[in-house]
């Protein structure tokens, strides 16, 4: 970074050495009268608004906006807590502090373009900037560094020499319960998917143990602590002997479904789920996580991140087509410009799920649907058309199923599941009942158009 593209904000800290975790909160009074309007000032006083895409925030900056948190019914609705970097990327937006998510969709999200040609096309969008974090445990400088060894190793990883056939680790977890097992299917198996297609050195793990041991993990996706089976405290490093999931490759790219895996960047970790913090001692050159419970539909889509991310895509574009909503709770850890070579254009798939159903007739193509049901012949299949009342979106009415005429989706399908009545429309995986595993998919992809699929509409 030049620098003469490098801004200081003024900030108080509790302790200027960062040793405790007070530093990484803030009120969101604070950050808007000691970040967002100041950064605003300058970014306007340098005529930089429309001159930059990326913004990299590092230790001292808060990673997160404290703000209400509602019971979990609502979460989605009313949290206004978020991402201090998830903030950062609206700024001269309304949208900053807009509680929950449910007019929050990200329109780059699942887009195959740049995102300067987003925003060419797109100038009002309210998503103007990128933004990443170089962080780390508070670790001592690096030999012959200005920089802490963990930021220092984050950049190193990121501009090594790649391998050559590095690890691509997909660790499912066979044991999970039925509320998230189906995460299993719409999440890690599209991502089993996406990779395969690209011809890359590939592992699924489906054993009922935590996969560690491995060497040269270029990209990985795991449940973490949540697994059922997780490898003990922290998840993450030299655990019993063995190291968990492994060492990293240069330029690798990591992201798993824990709700808290970027709550604290601070040693000695205080755990209770893992934390991505632990993955950068192991090599990795970025990492994807959450400061507070985004719950499971705001977590950034691994089949998009790495898929994108093998292909070429620079890390931090392939981050933001993964997130489902702005102003959350996801971060970015790492360069914001690491990349790996795009592959020969010849390993490129045209099947981006790996159904078997090639993307130009495939009416779900991030989710495995190889039956290609569509119940009610729009053009999008089940497993990721929950829009049932067929209004544009996959709408909650947070758990009130009247008056009818508000009835949510989700909703809808919960009360046929508990009726046990059938109607094929709210059979979202075909297996010829309505169910729990049916609610969750429609929570999944709660505010979400149908698709994306083949279908002209799809977005």
């Amino acid at each position: 970074i030049p620098q003469g593209r490098i801004i200081h904000l003024n900030i108080p800290v509790p302790d200027p050495a960062l040793g405790d975790a007070r530093h990484e909160s803030i009120e969101r009074e604070a950050f808007e009268s000691l970040i967002r309007k100041p950064l605003e000032q300058i970014l306007i006083e340098r005529d930089w608004i429309d001159a930059i895409e990326i913004i990299v925030t590092t230790k001292g900056i808060p990673l997160r906006v404290e703000g209400k948190t509602p019971s979990r019914r609502y979460l989605l609705r009313d949290d206004t807590t978020a991402s201090v970097d998830a903030e950062l990327s609206l700024l001269f937006s309304s949208m900053i502090g807009s509680p929950g998510v449910a007019t929050s969709l990200n329109p780059f999200y699942g887009r195959n373009l740049s995102f300067r040609e987003f925003r060419s096309r797109h100038p009002d969008s309210p998503l103007r900037y990128m933004v990443a974090r170089l962080t780390g445990y508070q670790t001592p400088l690096a030999p012959n560094s200005a920089l802490p060894r963990d930021v220092s190793r984050l950049l190193e990883s990121a501009r090594g020499e790649p391998v050559e056939r590095g690890l691509w680790l997909v660790d499912l977890d066979p044991d999970l319960p039925a509320a998230l097992e189906v995460a299993n299917h719409l999440l890690l198996a599209g991502t089993v998917g996406s990779l395969d297609g690209l011809g890359v050195r590939l592992v699924v793990d489906e054993d009922e143990s935590f996969a560690g041991g491995f060497k040269d993990i270029q990209g990985y996706v795991s449940w973490g602590s949540n697994a059922s089976h997780d490898a003990g405290l922290g998840a993450y490093g030299k655990i019993n002997g063995s190291v968990y999931p492994g060492q990293f490759a240069p330029r690798s790219l990591a992201t798993d479904l824990v709700s808290t895996n970027a709550r604290s960047f601070t040693a000695p970790a205080q755990y209770g789920q893992s934390l991505i913090a632990d993955l950068i001692a192991l090599g990795v050159g970025g990492a994807t996580g959450h400061v507070a419970e985004p719950t499971l539909p705001g977590v950034a889509r691994p089949q998009i991140l790495l898929s994108r991310y093998a292909m070429g895509t620079r890390a931090i574009e392939a981050y933001y087509s993964a997130l489902p909503y702005l102003g959350w709770m996801n971060v970015y850890v790492g360069d914001p410009l690491m990349h790996l070579d795009p592959p020969q254009e010849a390993a490129i798939s045209t099947d981006s799920d790996g159904d078997g159903q090639l993307d130009w007739r495939d009416n779900c193509r991030l989710i495995p649907n190889p039956r290609q049901r569509d119940t009610d012949a729009d053009g999008y299949g089940n497993f990721c058309d929950a829009d049932v009342d067929e209004n544009g979106r996959t709408t909650t009415s947070w758990g009130e199923s009247f008056p009818r005429s508000l009835r949510g989706d989700v909703e809808w399908i919960a009360l046929t599941a508990r009726d046990g009545v059938y109607r094929p429309e709210h059979d979202l995986d075909g297996d010829n009942k309505v169910s729990e595993r049916d609610v969750s998919i429609a929570q999944l992809l709660l505010f979400m158009p149908p698709g994306p699929g083949a279908s002209k509409r799809s977005h």
